[in-house]
């Protein structure tokens, strides 16, 4: 990133945070005011709603503010995913590329989009043919010496088309197999649990007056009280759940993948990423397993070794 584009970059972050952050924060502290005894319920329905409105409307207009988002031309590699895509029923509607190259070297590949209208979109680091730096530099150009010709030449970044496609195989599994679906409903119990335990604990005195209003009761201050100290050891203890069951899940896409006989592309494609990714191949399992939603390289390239032997 240049300095003016990071400057540029985090504006428009604190404009779109707070455009969204302040009328949703308020409306919440309205609901919860005015609820009655069953504020909770209406305070997650209303969350549920936002949540579904910000996925919706994120890919379209939120995301174009600071990343290009171009369809991706026709040719070879659009024409494989579509078929791809068509092998297995997901509703795919467009393909992007986004410009993901000016931010870091970072190359990963995601869809979205609700029932019949399904969009992919793949970073241009992920592809050899768009990442800018398998570019050759132009003939002639300023400050450009042989030994800086010979490091671009020899860092290559980014996946082939049938790596591509075994990237897509993997993140289509997680479609294929539920775990969009699966990661919302834990969600949503876990945010309507979350406000049902917020109305039992909002009425202690003795929680505000822990951290000095003895006389006041905040909605603003309570739900900071109750959602960061009070939830606190519970959070700890979901967020290992949620990344066991992530692992688990980045497993079984990559099983899903090998069932398309991608093993091998995807064998490769993922040493390719960790490279690009800037990720270790090595680490501590019981840290590993404490903080990776994703399973270490080794242990996934470990599960796909007998199908790409085969």
């Amino acid at each position: 990133q240049t300095l003016g584009f990071f400057f540029k970059d985090a504006i428009k972050k604190f404009i779109v945070t707070q455009c969204i952050l302040l009328p949703v924060t308020s409306l919440l502290l309205y609901i919860i005011k005015i609820g009655g005894d069953y504020f909770f319920i209406y305070a997650w329905l209303f969350t549920l709603v936002v949540s579904l409105v910000l996925v919706t409307i994120y890919a379209d207009y939120i995301a174009p503010l600071f990343d290009k988002f171009i369809p991706l031309p026709e040719g070879e590699l659009k024409q494989q995913i579509e078929t791809m895509a068509k092998s297995i029923d997901f509703p795919l509607t467009k393909v992007y590329v986004v410009e993901g190259s000016k931010r870091s070297s970072h190359s990963n590949a995601y869809f979205y989009g609700f029932f019949k209208n399904k969009r992919i979109v793949l970073f241009d680091t992920l592809l050899e043919d768009y990442s800018a730096l398998n570019k050759e530099p132009a003939e002639g150009e300023d400050g450009e010496n042989e030994e800086t010709k010979t490091k671009t030449k020899n860092k290559k970044q980014g996946c082939k088309n049938e790596e591509v496609l075994a990237v897509l195989g993997h993140e289509l599994g997680h479609w294929k197999l539920g775990h969009t679906v699966k990661n919302i409903i834990i969600s949503q119990m876990n945010s309507f649990l979350c406000f049902f335990l917020f109305a039992v604990l909002i009425g202690r005195k003795e929680l505000f007056a822990a951290f000095g209003f003895y006389d006041t009761q905040p909605t603003l201050i309570g739900l900071m009280i109750i959602f960061q100290f009070i939830f606190s050891p519970y959070n700890e203890v979901l967020s290992f759940c949620l990344t066991v069951l992530s692992r688990r899940f980045e497993f079984q896409a990559d099983a899903f993948a090998k069932e398309l006989g991608k093993a091998k592309d995807l064998y490769s494609a993922l040493i390719k990423l960790n490279k690009d990714n800037l990720g270790f191949p090595v680490s501590d399992w019981i840290f590993s397993m404490w903080h990776y939603s994703h399973p270490p390289l080794l242990e996934r390239l470990q599960a796909l070794k007998d199908a790409k032997q085969e």
